[in-house]
């Protein structure tokens, strides 16, 4: 019998009628396959082997199946409302070999049942089907290369009995979602059996840890991220791991100081790299609330020197040494950790200032080669006792690689060096500063601070004591709380890096933002990676007060971003929210908040007059009214973690990077993004294929642009029932962006009459050179797609990151969108129906006005009403009503009654409400009620 590591199956109650009743009391059991399985799980309720020999081969621990020809097996807790397949798999193919390799099926694919495969065209498939409809979610694979393993899960869940989406996840990532379009999912209880089929003759791959879940919420109550995530770090074809000293993916010292914490992290040895399996932040949604901490078992061998805690933070007891081990599953690494005493100096670096400095707004924005310019180095004593004076100082120059990564060579070449050193002995928490003149150079150089290059200080921390920066790296600057950097020191406050010095955890947070921004721009800008560079030029100190009366806010106007940081902080952990403000100050990123839409702010009707939104087509995500997410900001279907600029998580969108490859070097007016300059040529189209990965022809196509009331708040932003592109797609698939919008089309913003206005993007008419930012309070760089195929339809989402990923990472002018329906071609071509404007609308249409009492007194626990009806619409068109109160809408699926019933609260107090009508496509004034409740 085949001994392997395809992992358990996990089962709920909810199944409960599928097991013996002694495993029905178990609130999570997992229905495991012993006979192959090394995964850890808990609450384990045994499933048989098949009844035949299976083809085996190297797994990712143990043993795992040759997908040799098809292999059933018996999965009691198949569920149609929700579900989850994940596994390993090893192609002994290239993913762009031009042939169809079927890895696992259920019942029947094309009308009950579910399909993973990679498809000829090098898309990887997951296909689900019932008998009213076949919804597909797919990725490109293409870039697969033979024998190496990828992790892929797939998944269905429901909300209230309703579908909503099919989310596809490749090594942790969830690449795609599709919603499931107005049918239900498959059906066990009609299929024959409830068998899963692995593999078939065309498979040539083996799999391993194969894993069935019942429920999306077994790891807790965040779904499917932790899902993927904690089942990912059980069953990773690992061979080996470290301890990681410096975890948060910063320089820190390796060492640590008696009576004081160090965080360690772990290492995993996979595809011939290392890989992080854990972080530690701060502040909003991390994935290290998923990574591999719970599967990890750290010990010291002398807890007299060093205790270590389930996470990996080391409390330091005494000088000495210890051996800090680390478990993985089978795997062992062990840590010599040296602890050193706490009474010793500390030289560490504050930053590299480069004078003179220049306004960031004036033509010229840089030194001029030849110019005679200072490198100022700033240090300082962090540590306990003074340091003596003649600690050294060296300055270097070294040369670029063009072809280097975004990171100093590891082995430069030096171009000129300078030494210098303090001229007084440092008291601790003094600080000093030595200059450097040089000539600024016509290349860039890299210019690498050294402290104590001999290593002749016996000092607490050694990761302080360097630093490179690019002589064309943009400045930036950062403000910091004095009592805080004075606290730190005073207190003995450790922070991760390894000292007492508030400016080392600063300048980590900058440090950190590198990392991603390294990992997010690669797919857009090649293996270069980032070609732009950041310095931090500045640290000054924050007084009370307004921060315009800061010096920090007065000094702004030198630098290119930064941020002011005066609020708590965890000083063993990257803060996420620094890095997010990073996002907007240094990047110039925008707020990606407003993606999310609610259902009332949707109003798309049918043939019927009935709204679209909240229906199978495009149905509610959850309790607030939000709808199903757009792909691009890695939200399919709700499904995953967002970006740095959604919720503040440690990951950055590729899109999101991808403009600093065409601003290198500049310091324009500052933009949100690549938004202002997104679309620099009116040939932009998307292409549209059907259920099968092929063009879609002749379908017709409607987008349906933002309308923006002028109503300051979320809620005020709609897609009214008037699309703004209109037209059908080619042979080739392609609908191609008009030069003008649509006749009907009928934006506030930018045309008080109906008719055809000149655009030069599809997201909106550009006022100045950035047309818009989308932010915490707009939607306005997201486009809403109907796509109709003979009798079928479907909704999709495209947004502002999509066409930044697709245009900056292609190599023509021109742009192609890709959108993968789930509809099948038609036999004709689709005509577009436009639907009629009323004639008085198409002269002015003016905004309508609402009507209600400015103030009503009503008694403590009395019933009251609040009157919208006297509201009205100058063409007589019919309203939409809005309530809302102290910032609360009083209903999220946009069915307001123009008289609102409400009861008053047992307390005196007072009450605000908002309220304001839609014609729908413009808003009137928002009218503010009063409602004063008193005994």
């Amino acid at each position: 019998m085949l001994k392997s590591s395809i992992a358990g199956l996990l089962l709920t109650t909810a199944l409960a009628f599928a097991l013996p009743a002694r495993a029905q009391q178990a609130s999570t059991p997992v229905a495991a396959l012993p006979w192959f399985t090394q995964a850890e799980f808990s609450a384990t309720v045994i499933i048989p082997a098949p009844r035949r020999d299976i083809p085996s081969a190297p797994g990712t621990r143990g043993k795992g199946i040759r997908l040799a020809g098809p292999v059933a097996l018996v999965d009691p807790l198949l569920r149609r409302d929700e579900g989850m397949i994940s596994f390993w798999v090893r192609p002994d193919w290239n993913g762009d070999d031009g042939r169809g390799h079927r890895l696992l099926s259920i019942g029947d694919p094309t009308r009950n049942g579910l399909l993973v495969e990679k498809a000829a065209s090098g898309m990887l498939r997951y296909v689900m089907a019932s008998p009213e409809k076949v919804t597909a979610a797919r990725w490109d694979v293409s870039g697969w290369r033979k024998g190496e393993w990828h992790h892929v899960a797939v998944s269905w869940f429901s909300r209230e009995g309703k579908p909503i989406g099919l989310p596809l996840w490749i090594d942790r990532v969830a690449v795609d979602g599709p919603i499931a379009g107005g049918c239900t999912f498959l059906n066990p209880e009609a299929m024959p059996n409830r068998a899963v089929t692995v593999g078939d003759a065309s498979s040539e791959a083996t799999m391993d840890e194969l894993i069935f879940r019942g429920r999306l919420d077994a790891e807790g109550p965040h779904g499917q991220i932790a899902e993927v995530y904690r089942d990912y770090f059980r069953t990773a074809p690992y061979d080996g791991v470290k301890v990681d000293p410096e975890p948060l993916r910063v320089p820190a010292d390796h060492r640590a100081v008696a009576g004081q914490p160090k965080q360690l992290g772990a290492l995993a040895h996979r595809n011939g790299r290392w890989e992080p399996i854990t972080d530690y932040a701060v502040r909003y949604g991390q994935w290290a609330e998923f990574d591999a901490k719970p599967l990890l078992r750290w010990t010291s061998s002398d807890p007299e020197v060093a205790e270590v805690n389930p996470d990996g933070r080391v409390q330091a007891k005494r000088a000495g040494s210890c051996t800090i081990s680390l478990a993985l599953r089978d795997w062992r690494a062990s840590y010599p950790l040296e602890v050193v005493p706490a009474e010793l100096p500390d030289l560490g670096l504050i930053c590299l200032e480069l004078l003179p400095r220049y306004r960031s707004d004036a033509l010229k924005d840089r030194p001029l080669a030849g110019e005679t310019v200072t490198a100022r180095v700033r240090l300082g004593n962090f540590g306990t006792v003074p340091l003596p004076a003649g600690a050294g100082v060296r300055l270097e120059l070294v040369g670029v690689d063009p072809d280097e990564p975004s990171t100093c060579p590891l082995k430069p070449k030096s171009v000129k060096a300078f030494t210098a050193s303090p001229d007084r002995p440092l008291a601790p928490g003094e600080e000093a500063a030595v200059e450097f003149p040089f000539t600024f150079p016509a290349k860039p150089l890299w210019m690498r601070v050294r402290l104590d290059p001999s290593n002749t200080i016996a000092e607490l921390c050694e990761a302080n004591n360097e630093l490179a920066e690019r002589t064309d790296a943009r400045p930036i600057h950062m403000g910091y709380d004095p009592k805080v950097l004075a606290a730190c020191l005073k207190e003995r406050r450790m922070n991760h890096v390894g000292s007492f010095s508030y400016y080392d955890w600063l300048r980590a947070q900058k440090l950190r933002m590198d990392v991603m921004l390294r990992e997010a721009v690669w797919p857009t800008t090649g293996p270069k990676g980032v070609e732009e560079y950041y310095r931090v030029d500045a640290m000054t100190a924050l007084t009370s007060g307004n921060l315009d009366d800061q010096p920090y806010g007065k000094e702004s106007v030198w630098f290119d971003g930064g941020f002011p940081v005066n609020e708590p902080v965890d000083l063993m952990a990257i803060d996420a929210a620094i890095i997010h403000e990073f996002g907007h100050t240094i990047l110039s990123q925008p707020d990606l908040y407003g993606y999310p839409v609610q259902a009332r702010n949707v109003l798309l009707t049918d043939g019927a007059g009935k709204p679209l939104a909240d229906t199978p087509l495009l149905p509610v995500l959850d309790g607030s009214g939000t709808l199903a997410l757009p792909s691009a900001i890695n939200l399919p279907c709700g499904a995953a973690y967002s970006s740095l600029m959604v919720d503040c998580h440690l990951w950055l969108h590729p899109s999101q990077a991808g403009h600093i490859m065409h601003y290198r070097g500049y310091r324009p007016d500052r933009f949100w993004g690549t938004q202002g300059r997104l679309i620099p040529t009116r040939s932009n189209a998307l292409l549209v294929t059907d259920l099968e990965d092929r063009p879609l022809k002749g379908a017709a196509v409607y987008v349906y642009g933002v309308a923006n009331p002028p109503v300051n708040d979320s809620g005020a932003k709609y897609f009214a029932d008037r699309p703004k592109f209109v037209g059908q797609t080619d042979s080739e698939g392609r609908f191609v962006f008009p030069g003008q919008t649509d006749e009907g089309w009928d934006d506030p913003d930018t045309d008080e009459v109906d008719g055809a206005v000149d655009v030069w993007n599809p997201f909106g008419r550009a006022k100045t050179d950035t047309a818009f930012t989308p932010n915490v309070w707009g939607v306005e760089g997201l486009l809403l797609l109907k796509i109709v195929s003979g009798d079928q339809m479907e909704l999709q989402w495209l947004d502002l990151t999509q066409f930044n990923t697709e245009f900056l990472s292609g190599h023509t002018v021109s742009g192609l969108y890709p959108v993968r329906t789930s509809l099948n071609p038609a036999t004709e071509p689709t005509p577009v129906v436009r639907r009629p404007v009323p004639e008085p609308v198409r002269k002015t249409n003016r905004r309508p006005v609402a009507v209600a009492d400015p103030e009503v007194t009503v008694h403590c626990g009395q019933e009251y009403t609040l009157d919208g009806s006297r509201s009205h619409d100058p063409e007589g068109q019919p309203l939409l009503y809005r309530w809302s109160v102290d910032g609360d809408w009083l209903r999220t699926d946009g069915t307001q009654e123009a008289i609102c019933r409400l009861k008053a609260p047992d307390s005196p107090t007072t009450l605000t409400y908002r309220f304001y009508v839609m014609d729908g496509v413009r808003s009137s004034e928002a009218v503010q009620v009063r409602v004063k409740v008193v005994r």
